[in-house]
This record gives structure tokens, C-alpha cells and sequence, in this order.
């Protein structure tokens, strides 16, 4: 490597700058599916009732929906208390509720939902449920939100793969073209290697080492640029953005990911040796 080192050099920086785009689209990737997780958690179900409905009718409405698979808990909000908490909500400005009786609101169900089914499909299955009720006027539960931004994580994690897939060969590509052309100038020291007998393993796991150290070195560079540039992303936004974003559960990849990277980085590189060093084979066959 030291007697080639500027096309290691070049082979590492473009391992890395291949890694840099992958593992940017996977920070985005975790985060989006973190802030999904969080305003997942936050979902929850509101069945308005129609006109009012009677309490032996409520008892047994209760009752039934609490018995519906995937539903949690179950609160009944009557008008008088809708009405309560809307004068909470408007504190100060609460006086623009007087002459408003609380009929006006209607009464309604809050459901929360167990964790497995806080998403797009399973909520779709309760409500399809709770509509059988004939109490039930209307179910609210901000469907389009939920569907479009799971959409939009299905969408990244789309990109991710597809892209992680064409890095994957473009990286082997490269890695196996550079030890070629590392093996293609030393082709007569591996003849005279073969020549006094070496074993093809003894001539091949060096340049195995070779395409290990280039992987983890090009996949540590684009951890520590990544986290750099996760860094001045923060420190050059504008403060009011910067304090926006802090309320959500944005953070840098985990240890468990960036190990992944670095294991990855490593595979690859021995994969793009053991590419590169089949011409071995045949030349000393």
C-alpha cells in the first residue's frame, strides 16, 4: 500500500464519499422513523357520538369497543366536559364561549390504540369496526397525516435500499479495479512467488488485508465526515429552526449502526479482493 499509495488513497476517498451518501440517506432514514415512532405514540382515535345517547346505550357502547382487538383504553367525553375543556384551551379568551350551551358539542369516545397498532393498516381495522356501531356519527384520527408520512418513510427507506444496492457494486467495482491494477504491477514477483512454490493463499491474503484496510478506513472517513457535517448542520441553522428541531428526537446514527458501517466497509473491501485476486488464480494455473 505504501508503494501505491496514491491510488489507495483515491480508493479510499471514494469508498468513502460512496458510504458518505448511503449512510446520510440511513441518518435520514433513522430519524424520520423516530419522529414516526414518537407522533405514532401520540395517535389516538375520536369517535363523536350522535345526538345523545342513552346511558344504558353508553354502558353497552363501552363496553363493545373496549372488546375491539387493538384498542387500548377508552374515554367518554361528555359535552359538559368538551365544553371544560375548550374554556382551558382558551384561558384568557374563555369569555368567548359565553351563551354557547355545551349541547352544541357533541359527545365523543377517545381511544388510544396498543403500540402494534398505531399505524395506517391496523387503525384502518378499528375503525372499520367502531363504524359498525350505529351511536358512532363520525371517527376522526388525522388520516391523511398518518398515510402520507408513512409514505414518505416508505419512500426514503425505498431509496435507501435502492441506492445502498448500486453503491454496493459500484464500491466492489472499485476496490477490485485498484487491487487489479496493485496486482498487475507486481506480476512477476508473484510468477517467481508461485515459482519457487508458494501457495495461491499465500500470495492472495495480503491483498485480502489490503481491500480490509481500504473498507474500514473509507467507511470510518465517511462516519467522522457524516458526524461532521451532522454537527455544522445545527450550528449554521437559524435559531429559531434549531429550536424547533430540538423538540423532536433527532439524533446522530447509534453505535450498533455505525459498527454495522464499519463491519460493512470491511466485508466489501475483502469481497473486492477476493474479485480482484481470481486473476491470480488463473495465472497460476
Amino acid at each position: 500500500m505504501r508503494g501505491n499509495w496514491f491510488l489507495n488513497l483515491g480508493t479510499i476517498c471514494i469508498i468513502a464519499i460512496s458510504i458518505l451518501i448511503f449512510s446520510a440517506f440511513s441518518l435520514i432514514a433513522f430519524n424520520l422513523t423516530s419522529l414516526l415512532k414518537v407522533w405514532e405514540d401520540k395517535i389516538e382515535i375520536i369517535a363523536y357520538l350522535k345526538g345523545k345517547t342513552p346511558p344504558n346505550e353508553l354502558d353497552a357502547l363501552l363496553k363493545s369497543t373496549r372488546l375491539i382487538t387493538g384498542i387500548e383504553t377508552v374515554k367518554y367525553i361528555s359535552s359538559s366536559d368538551a365544553m371544560a375543556f375548550m374554556e382551558t384551551k382558551l384561558g384568557k379568551q374563555k369569555n368567548l364561549l359565553e351563551g354557547i350551551q355545551p349541547d352544541v358539542l357533541p359527545s365523543s369516545l377517545e381511544i388510544q390504540l396498543k403500540k402494534e397498532y398505531r399505524n395506517s393498516a391496523k387503525i384502518k381495522e378499528v375503525i372499520s369496526q367502531l363504524q359498525q356501531f350505529p351511536q358512532v356519527d363520525e371517527i376522526q384520527y388525522g388520516r391523511e397525516w398518518v398515510e402520507t408520512f408513512s409514505g414518505l418513510v416508505h419512500s426514503v427507506r425505498l431509496v435507501q435500499i435502492i441506492l445502498g444496492g448500486l453503491l454496493l457494486a459500484a464500491m466492489t467495482f472499485i476496490i477490485a479495479n485498484t487491487l487489479q491494477g496493485t496486482i498487475s504491477s507486481r506480476r512477476e514477483e508473484i510468477e517467481v512467488m508461485h515459482l519457487v512454490g508458494a501457495s495461491p493463499a499465500f500470495v492472495q491474503v495480503p491483498f485480502y488485508i489490503e481491500g480490509l484496510i481500504q473498507g474500514f478506513l473509507g467507511a470510518g472517513l465517511a462516519m467522522m465526515s457524516l458526524f461532521f457535517l451532522f454537527k455544522v448542520f445545527f450550528a449554521y441553522m437559524a435559531p429559531s429552526v434549531r429550536e424547533w428541531l430540538l423538540r423532536m428526537p433527532i439524533s446522530f446514527l447509534p453505535p450498533e449502526t455505525i459498527a454495522w458501517f464499519l463491519s460493512g466497509g470491511m466485508v466489501l473491501g475483502i469481497f473486492g479482493s477476493f474479485i480482484a485476486s481470481i486473476k491470480i488464480l488463473r495465472y497460476s494455473g
